[in-house]
């Protein structure tokens, strides 16, 4: 006869194994904390690369002969069309005229809150040439 303890379904673990009710709390919560960054800084990112890819869609001859106001216009327009919030061409836009060149330098910062009084500051920062 068998001394071991015996159960419905088999022999008992001698250790047991799985996540006790406080591992698997703090496993939801860590996931859930790692959700709510990203739902929070990937739309962010996302503007950028539209940001980007309005800049790079700048013809260089069509620069070269507008004044900085109507460069300005040109990005307020494609900016509304590719649905970039928050983000105005006068606050994150500098352009600047060389001999040969425009040069201009997109730079900002965002402030984004997380929890509470935890923040994350992104910055974001491309400079285009045309020649």
């Amino acid at each position: 006869m068998n001394m071991h303890r015996q159960s419905f379904l088999g022999r008992f673990p001698r250790s047991p194994a799985g996540l006790s009710a406080l591992g698997l709390l703090l496993l939801i919560s860590l996931v859930g904390f790692f959700v709510i960054l990203l739902l929070r800084l990937v739309p962010h990112y996302i503007d950028f690369r539209k940001i980007d890819s309005v800049m790079d869609g700048l013809a260089a001859r069509e620069i070269k002969l507008l004044s900085k106001s109507e460069i300005r216009e040109i990005l307020t327009r494609r900016y509304k069309i590719n649905n970039i919030r928050d983000l105005k061409v006068e606050d994150i836009v500098e352009i600047e005229r060389k001999k040969d060149e425009a040069v201009i330098e997109v730079a900002y910062e965002i402030r984004e809150p997380i929890l509470y009084n935890i923040d994350v500051v992104l910055s974001f920062g491309q400079t285009y040439s045309y020649r």
